[in-house]
């Protein structure tokens, strides 16, 4: 006797063995000497796809008590290297729509990284009616070297 959980999970096992059927035929479409182009880019850098769809999609999250956004996000390397994720994902994810779903889990999870208490924007501001927008650089942790032979 099965039970509901099983035919689930069955369910979804089948559905994860298309997918990496779909995505090796993409992969064998695309090897050497294929004649179809790659698909082009929607945002040609990570800057036009963050004005051009995180913002107007995400922005309206950001209140500065609980969420945090800076102007000048390229100056936050972790926001950089989370936001380039993201799009980047986003422009594979966006050639299969059905692949849209497993996108917006990855922003889920990144969105309150990036815009949380505790991510990169924590100390700046977003422009309100009472204040100018600010920037402000958080300290860089330190390292020291270690001893001499240590990784022998």
């Amino acid at each position: 006797m099965t039970s509901r959980r099983d035919e689930d999970l069955a369910g979804m096992v089948a559905a994860l063995q298309t997918q990496v059927a779909e995505l090796t035929q993409r992969l064998d479409d695309q090897a050497p000497g294929a004649t179809e182009a790659p698909a082009a880019l929607r945002f040609p850098t990570v800057e036009a796809w963050v004005t051009g769809l995180f913002l107007p999609m995400f922005a309206w999250r950001v209140d500065g008590q609980r969420w945090h956004w800076c102007p000048q996000w390229w100056r936050h390397a972790e926001a950089i290297w989370r936001l380039e994720l993201l799009w980047r994902s986003w422009e594979v994810s966006r050639l299969a729509p059905t692949n849209m779903s497993g996108w917006s889990v990855e922003v889920d999870r990144h969105i309150h990284e990036l815009l949380g208490d505790d991510g990169p924007f924590k100390q700046c501001r977003a422009a309100d009616e009472d204040r100018a927008a600010r920037h402000t650089e958080l300290p860089s942790a330190t390292a020291d070297s270690a001893p001499d032979g240590w990784w022998d």
